[in-house]
């Protein structure tokens, strides 16, 4: 089991029987692996790759410096955002939704999805 801590203390996502777990106080959930698009994964920049920046919050919280719940993007798309960082955000695509996830070790979690 992979698990990453995101700055927020009770938050975070691993990879555990096939499926994607986000431990979170009100947002957390599980994603079989089959649901995500692991070839879409990637690391972004928000303050770059803007058209994946927040438009609307639909349901979540939002304050400075940490963004939760269900947002829209943009670019129109619905998303599930456990934001700290702009800087280095894990872009994870479902058939549904968008995850978008702080964390500073992107590259080692998109490896060890693509492995599993």
């Amino acid at each position: 089991m992979v698990i990453i801590n995101m700055i927020i203390k009770n938050t975070s996502i691993s990879i555990k029987d096939n499926e994607v777990v986000i431990n979170s106080f009100l947002y957390g959930r599980k994603i079989p692996i089959e649901n995500i698009m692991i070839n879409e994964i990637k690391t972004i920049n928000l303050n770059k790759d803007e058209e994946y920046d927040i438009s609307v919050r639909t349901n979540g919280t939002s304050l400075p410096n940490y963004k939760s719940g269900w947002m829209k993007l943009k670019n129109g798309k619905k998303a599930l955002v456990y934001l700290t960082n702009k800087n280095r955000v894990l872009l994870m695509p479902t058939k549904d939704f968008v995850i978008l996830f702080s964390m500073e070790k992107t590259d080692e979690f998109i490896n060890k999805i693509k492995g599993s």
